[in-house]
């Protein structure tokens, strides 16, 4: 009388190791544990098992009387990408049957499923005219669903800078976005397309995706107010006393309350002869004498 299969004495263990690629179809073999002896399987002396493992989900399968191990889903990485499975081999083809366990390693390849992704498109950013050259204005963090490796390692290029030009530059590997001199009465904004594509080891294979950033330049105070009306003047003697005789205009190339003027008589000879509007920059006269000239 033979002993049950579950009975049968050890009579030590081996190992196997098999790689498979995520995304596999369900019913695809992984690989086999059968022994060489093909006409010992084909009579049934010889079983296989499954009896252990880390596969709780039913991942795979073991033919009873082949020793294929059979995937029983679709295999992915990001939610598993090492098992282990230990299958009893019963022999029962000699005097003394045995049972034998094996202890099979399956490594799961990652599949370049997913192109990295931005959180938000498109992106607003407001950085200050005249900024430390190299100031750190932000950081792009793309995320890629991929498991850990090339299929999720992102590099970072700025494909598109409105105007062009090298005032703005990025870091391909950090995502940093920098500056170089920024004057905003040259340039008050800046259009950008940023790329993030993974670094999956075949090219042809690589993904990405892109965000618009717009880049806001504010104003400093930067500028000197610029005289517009001429330096010099004739006047008529004898104006009336408030006549108005000239209108001092100047421009000052910064922003809002940066640019607004006030305007002041400083010094000059005949100087009391004048008054000045200090809002409208509006010259009046008192009477002018052509011996007080």
């Amino acid at each position: 009388v033979l002993s049950s299969a579950n009975s049968l004495p050890q009579s030590g263990s081996n190992s196997l190791t098999f790689s498979s690629i995520e995304g596999m179809a369900p019913g695809s073999v992984i690989g086999s544990v059968a022994s060489q002896d093909a006409s010992r399987r084909a009579n049934g002396q010889v079983t296989y098992t499954l009896v252990g493992g880390t596969d709780v989900d039913g991942r795979f399968v073991v033919d009873r009387f082949t020793g294929d191990i059979y995937l029983a889903q679709e295999l992915d990485y990001e939610l598993g990408s090492h098992y282990q499975l230990e299958i009893a081999i019963d022999d029962l083809s000699t005097a003394l049957p045995h049972s034998t366990l094996t202890i099979v390693d399956i490594n799961i390849e990652d599949r370049n499923e997913y192109a990295p992704q931005f959180a938000e498109d498109p992106i607003t950013l407001v950085v200050n005219e005249n900024a430390v050259v190299g100031t750190s204005i932000y950081t792009f963090q793309a995320v890629d669903k991929d498991g850990s490796g090339p299929n999720s390692q992102i590099l970072y290029t700025l494909l598109q800078q409105t105007p062009p030009g090298n005032v703005l530059q990025i870091d391909p590997m950090t995502g940093i976005l920098s500056a170089a001199a920024i004057d905003r009465e040259t340039t008050p904004f800046f259009l950008l397309v940023v790329q993030a594509m993974d670094q999956t080891v075949e090219s042809t294979q690589r993904k990405s995706s892109a965000v618009t950033v717009r880049v806001f330049v504010t104003d400093e105070n930067d500028n000197e107010p610029q005289f517009l009306s001429p330096s010099v003047l004739q006047v008529m003697e004898d104006q009336p006393i408030g006549n108005i005789i000239s209108y001092i205009v100047a421009q000052d190339a910064d922003l809002g309350e940066n640019s607004r003027l006030s305007y002041r008589i400083k010094s000059g000879l005949g100087a009391n002869k004048l008054r000045l509007n200090p809002t409208t920059g509006k010259q009046l006269g008192t009477t002018f004498w052509r011996d007080q000239q």
